[in-house]
């Protein structure tokens, strides 16, 4: 089989790594999956391409812009429909809105019957748009969301048939991220002793991912218990007003540790120094990555009651699923950091979870069988 996969973005975000993994699974399972994304405004800009040649995934160069662009969208319906016509791939996975967009008409440009589906990672479903309607129901063949409540809310806005909507939860490298010790160096340059207990937060960097919140409620619990330590792990424009400078005023400075954007083995790293894992609300990936990465892990998870975040963890078992105010996230913080083996047995659940939800091996055998459906 012939995927030709369209990203309309050269950022390297969950979404895009999302959808290189799957080319690289489905190579791996002899299929031919060609990737085409975004070109960067200029060379040397940390992007896709280095982790598509990293994973020998099959590139093509299109303008792809994440945005409406005339001029750009013109040039990408000529190139892609040749594409289609001299290559007849048997079928085409957009990713995102722009590509899309050029999917359905670059295939009707072709005079081509390719089927197009879709992945939204919209963890809440497609926003109620005319455009999102013209796509999902004229240009798409098929739509892939990844989470249930993105199912039922496409389904209701969209009156699409049930049996052209399918959740697949987004795969992580279940090996890559897996249970080890943390490293002591990494502990130890943040000041973080043997017997701390470390609450981390992997995110970017803004004003609407409540660090506020998370400030307050670790500052409550840290009172009640010395020993608590948190981690934030990540960069932002405005790291310094949104957390930094506030930590500093609620007088946590040595219990709060900013080692920045880490990426590859030096993330997993930092993974691993934690000992309780916190998210409070989706990002631009809506599929939530870093909760299922910390998962693969075997970290217990807080989670807000938001979006998709309570389908993937369940309450007591695996994690806590939370209120996202300080005093309940506090009394979560405290909880679990208290209770030792609590930690270990959601930590353990966690990762099963993980090894049998999330794992890139399911993912790709449901993303092939969606693939037979349209192909019938």
């Amino acid at each position: 089989m012939f995927i030709l996969h369209l990203f309309s973005n050269w950022k390297w975000t969950g979404p895009a790594e999302h959808a290189l993994n799957l080319c690289h699974m489905l190579k791996s399972r002899g299929h031919r999956a060609a990737f085409a994304y975004g070109m960067p405004p200029r060379e040397g800009i940390d992007g896709i391409r280095e982790r598509a040649e990293e994973l020998g995934v099959e590139t093509l160069n299109f303008k792809l812009r994440k945005h409406l662009n005339v001029m750009d969208n013109s040039r990408d319906v000529w190139s892609i429909s040749r594409f289609i016509r001299a290559e007849k791939p048997d079928l085409i996975h957009a990713h995102m809105t722009n590509d899309n967009l050029l999917a359905g008409i670059s295939a009707w440009a072709a005079w081509s019957s390719v089927p197009v589906v879709r992945t939204s990672y919209e963890g809440e479903g497609l926003k109620g748009t005319m455009r999102n309607r013209f796509l999902v129901t004229r240009l798409t063949s098929g739509l892939i969301v990844v989470s249930e409540r993105a199912r039922e809310a496409d389904v209701g806005n969209f009156h699409l048939s049930r049996d052209r909507v399918w959740k697949i939860d987004v795969g992580v490298d279940t090996n890559h991220f897996s249970p080890r010790a943390a490293a002591p160096h990494i502990r130890e340059t943040m000041g973080i002793g043997a017997e701390d207990v470390v609450v981390g937060v992997v995110a970017r960097i803004q004003w609407h991912r409540r660090f506020d919140v998370f400030l307050e409620a670790f500052r409550q619990a840290s009172d009640k218990m010395p020993n608590l330590k948190a981690m934030i792990v990540g960069r932002g424009t405005n790291m310094i007003p949104v957390a930094v400078e506030p930590a500093k005023r609620m007088g946590l400075n040595g219990k709060v540790a900013f080692p920045g954007y880490k990426r590859g083995d030096e993330y997993v790293d930092m993974l691993a120094s934690m000992d309780i894992k916190t998210f409070l609300v989706p990002g631009t990936d809506g599929s939530c990555r870093a909760v299922r990465e910390a998962m693969a892990m075997g970290l217990p998870v807080i989670v807000a009651r938001r979006g998709m975040l309570p389908e993937m963890v369940d309450h007591g078992k695996n994690g806590l699923v939370i209120d996202d105010t300080p005093d309940e996230l506090s009394e979560a913080m405290i909880r679990l950091a208290s209770d030792e083996a609590l930690r270990r047995r959601m930590g353990a659940a966690s990762r099963q979870t993980a090894v049998e939800r999330f794992s890139l091996d399911k993912e790709v055998r449901e993303i092939e069988a969606v693939y037979d459906t349209l192909l019938g």
